[in-house]
């Protein structure tokens, strides 16, 4: 279908030329059942994307600012789905009690610190910023944009996720908590929340700002993330908050064996937002084993990756992407696809973010190459249609 300079005009009558913006490359990709557009062009207005396609169909009306980005990648703006430098988690201790369901990062967001900026200049537009895994529950994240002067600049959604730690470091609390102990405690605050949470909703329960957050966990519009890996521990999260007790929830980490339950995981479509591990030695096998390619191996399953920034740097999601693949977890295209359509649908942004189709938010970033691939850069970046990055302004950050 060809978009004619008339048909712009046309639709758009109120609105000046110069609120449209038109971005041309070599290779878009969107994420989206078009996948790759070779000579492709985006047009954003007002920071929402309004029309994706080949140059070749569109005619562009005088005066419309054009980005020609010659022979650069187009792609969606990369997602970190387990961030803890969006903020200063000094300020915020997640371990008063086993399970804090009324504490939020919220409080301790930092917009455009150093962090964020590296973040940027990484390609990375979209960051869930949680608690630690100190405790099982350590409280409420929050979705924000990677660059912004305020924080009502970058917020994308607040309450992001619940931020669960199914094992591991909480093991250390206090004097010492066994696994039995832990599921139990855990279990029973969602419980006393979700009832809390339906109770208010049909008028039978006074407003309780400890379970305040629960309400958008029991109408399934907020996840909850898990900090979540071995096979056993993996197998308990999904048993307990996806079957039990019908969570949003996603695995973050599934590393060692927890790959061992794909096949739950893929067949009722809970997503696993891998690492920063890649690889695990099996010893019923003797053989080292990509993580993600464990996953991976289960058709349809919803795979993407993350850093646990600042464990690693958050600039390196796309290489640990790549090590997944390295290791067997498909190609360039599936894992640029873990990084950002995969990694919306887990937080539950799909309608947001994540992809370029007309709709979702303006969140573009020019790669040299293929991201995947450790030799391209980045060369500039946009989020919600403004600039934030370029190289040749802003130089390399890291």
């Amino acid at each position: 279908m060809i978009l004619s300079a008339l048909l712009l005009c046309a639709a758009l009558p109120q609105q000046p030329a110069a609120k449209l913006t038109v971005f041309k490359a070599a290779k878009v990709y969107t994420a989206d059942t078009a996948g790759m557009i070779n000579r492709g062009m985006v047009i954003v207005q007002d920071g929402d994307i309004i029309w994706v396609g080949r140059a070749a169909d569109a005619q562009i009306a005088e005066g419309i600012p054009v980005v020609d980005l010659g022979d650069a990648w187009l792609v969606p703006g990369l997602i970190e789905p387990h961030n803890h430098i969006a903020g200063s988690l000094r300020d915020l201790n997640d371990t008063v009690f086993l399970t804090n369901p009324e504490l939020h990062t919220a409080e301790v967001l930092e917009p455009n610190n150093p962090y964020l900026q590296d973040a940027v200049a990484g390609g990375i537009t979209t960051a869930l910023f949680i608690p630690g895994s100190g405790s099982n529950m350590g409280g409420f994240g929050m979705l924000v944009k990677t660059a912004g002067d305020t924080v009502a600049d970058m917020v994308l959604r607040s309450p992001g996720s619940l931020k669960i730690a199914q094992a591991g470091n909480p093991e250390r609390y206090s004097f010492g908590v066994a696994r039995a102990l832990m599921n139990w405690n855990t279990r029973d605050t969602l419980k006393k929340g979700l009832a809390w949470a339906r109770a208010y909703q049909d008028g039978e329960a006074e407003w309780d700002p400890k379970w305040a957050d629960f309400i958008g966990l029991e109408q399934g519009k907020i996840p909850v993330s898990v900090h979540t890996q071995i096979y056993q521990v993996a197998l308990m999260t999904v048993s307990m908050q996806v079957q039990e007790l019908g969570l949003k929830s996603f695995i973050d980490h599934g590393t060692f064996d927890a790959y061992k339950i794909g096949p739950l995981v893929a067949d009722i479509g809970v997503p696993v937002m891998n690492g920063p591990r890649q690889f695990w030695f099996d010893r019923s096998t003797s053989q080292f084993m990509g993580c993600a390619a464990g996953w991976f191996e289960n058709e349809g399953i919803i795979l993407g990756y993350n850093t646990d920034a600042p464990v690693i740097p958050q600039e390196e999601l796309p290489f640990q992407a790549a090590m997944g693949v390295r290791l067997g977890a498909g190609n360039g295209l599936d894992a640029l696809h873990g990084m950002t359509a995969n990694a919306a649908k887990a937080l539950l942004i799909e309608d947001q973010t994540g992809r370029l189709v007309p709709g979702l938010d303006a969140d573009l970033v020019a790669w040299t190459g293929d991201p995947v691939d450790p030799r391209s850069s980045v060369l500039k970046v946009w989020i919600d249609g403004k600039k934030v990055y370029d190289i040749e302004e802003d130089a390399r950050r890291y």
